[in-house]
This record gives C-alpha cells, structure tokens and sequence, in this order.
C-alpha cells in the first residue's frame, strides 16, 4: 500500500483518546460518557468494533498522525507505548478525541475533517473509505500521554510495567545505546522546547481479527508498553 500521513494538533483531551465511527455502532452518541463513570460495557462496544478508546495520565492535548501504508523506521523504532485492534467504520468518518461528555453530539456538529497541520479544539473527523479496518495507536516520548517513557524513566514503574528490576535511568540508557550521540535536552533536563509526535494511528484494511486487547478495569483498552533496543529521542514536528 502506497503511504499516506498527515499530521494534526488537538488541544483538548480530557485524560482519553478515542476512535470511533461517527454513528458509534449505533450506541447513542450523548450515552458515551456514561461508560467512564462506571457503566460496564465499553469493552463490549470495543470488541464489535464500534470504538476504541485509551486512558492518559494526564489532559494535556496531543499531535496525531494519521498513516495508511508502512511506517518509517523511525516510526517503529521510537514508541514505547501501543494497542492494535479492530474498527468498523460503515459512514466513513473516524472520529477523534478525547472528549465525552453529555454534550458529544453538539461538539461534534461543528468538527471538521482532519486536514495535514490543521490544529483543532475538541476532536476532528478523518474521512477514510467505508471499510473494516485494523489499527494500531503507537505512543511516542517526550510527551507520552499513554505513559511509556514514565515506565522507562521511573524505576518504581518500570518495574509494575516490565516485571523486572533491570532498570536504568534515562541518561545511562541514552550513552549506553548512543555512545556518540549528545543527549535531547528532554532526556538530560527533563523539558525541551520543542513540538513532538504523540501518537500514531496506523489504518489498514482489515484482513483477518488482531488478537483481542486486553482491558482496564473501566473498559479502556490497556496500552502495551516496551523499551526500545535503542534510547528514542523523539519525532520533532515542524513549528
């Protein structure tokens, strides 16, 4: 499949990133926020494939890429946090936020469709052909909303994430794994002043179902966390 990305900014996220069909498989779209205060069920709605939706550690907003072909090496190479699953998308609207309250469908009425540097307040539509797709939602540090770098970085989480006590800070797991290269000023000094990648969100048509995720007490699916075999660095954006 021949590549195609764009890139766009949301500056809202309410602690959550979803994708869903612009109908949510039929469930009332005013309904959704119902599910984050306790409801079971999104699980179920995940597993049709009518949405999915990931927990962050904090709401900051967030740059999304939306790619249908092969990543970049450098996309593979740096996230440390990922989930993969399946999304029925009949209407041919994506939808993508991290907004669900009561007020949904009035939010979405004014969204527009995603276009390359277009930077948006609560959510946007990418308009895709009606289709089953697979997708996989790559988290990148610095940022790291799904909490990725926090389990490299911090050796308390680190071990909760990984099972294991080989832990490393971050500037010894730099210069060992880039012994020529000078450390990013977010991996020395903690903050850089820089625009970054956050997620990727990778769009193939579906061949056959991806093994089922596994999910949060709440129905959010769990984000699978790694640590490279080389330090990332991060994919710097353009200002």
């Amino acid at each position: 499949m021949e590549r195609a990305a764009f890139t766009f900014s949301l500056q809202e996220a309410g602690g959550l990133l979803y994708l869903a069909d612009e109908k949510f498989g039929g469930y009332p779209v005013n309904g959704f926020h119902e599910f984050f205060g306790g409801r079971s069920g999104l699980s179920d709605l995940t597993l049709s494939g009518a949405v999915m939706a990931m927990t962050l550690y904090q709401d900051d907003g967030y740059n999304v890429r939306i790619l249908k072909g092969d990543p970049t090496n450098e996309e593979l190479s740096e996230w440390t946090s990922r989930v993969s699953w399946k999304l029925n998308v009949p209407s041919g609207r994506i939808a993508v936020s991290g907004i669900c309250d009561e007020g949904l469908s009035d939010y979405m009425a004014a969204w527009e469709p995603a276009g390359d540097g277009g930077d948006y307040e609560l959510g946007v539509f990418v308009e895709v052909p009606p289709c089953q797709y697979t997708v996989t939602v790559y988290s990148y540090p610095p940022n790291d909303l799904a909490g990725g770098w926090m389990a490299l970085s911090e050796r308390r989480v680190f071990r909760e994430a990984f099972g294991s006590s080989d832990f490393e800070k971050p500037d010894a797991y730099f210069k060992r794994t880039r012994p020529a290269e000078t450390p990013r000023a977010w991996i020395s000094e903690g903050w850089e002043d820089a625009n970054f990648l956050d997620f990727l969100v990778r769009l193939t048509p579906l061949e056959e179902d991806p093994v089922p995720p596994r999910f949060e007490d709440d129905g959010t699916i769990k984000w699978e966390f790694r640590k490279p075999e080389i330090c990332p660095v991060g994919i710097e954006l353009p200002v």
